[in-house]
């Protein structure tokens, strides 16, 4: 009894993840994901600081 419970709940995730990954590929609105880009300037007195500017 206990073997037919595992194997009940593995093939229970293995068609979820199925189900999932079936909705994601058939998705057609697909969202752009955008990154921050990062400049980086020579400055001219020497610190062990970082600066991080964000342009928002």
């Amino acid at each position: 009894m206990k073997n037919n419970i595992l194997g009940g709940l593995v093939i229970f995730l293995v068609v979820v993840t199925c189900l999932l990954m079936l909705d994601d590929i058939s998705s057609k609105s697909l969202e752009q994901t955008s990154y921050e880009t990062m400049k980086t300037e020579k400055v001219e007195t020497k610190t062990d600081l970082a600066v991080v500017e964000n342009e928002q």
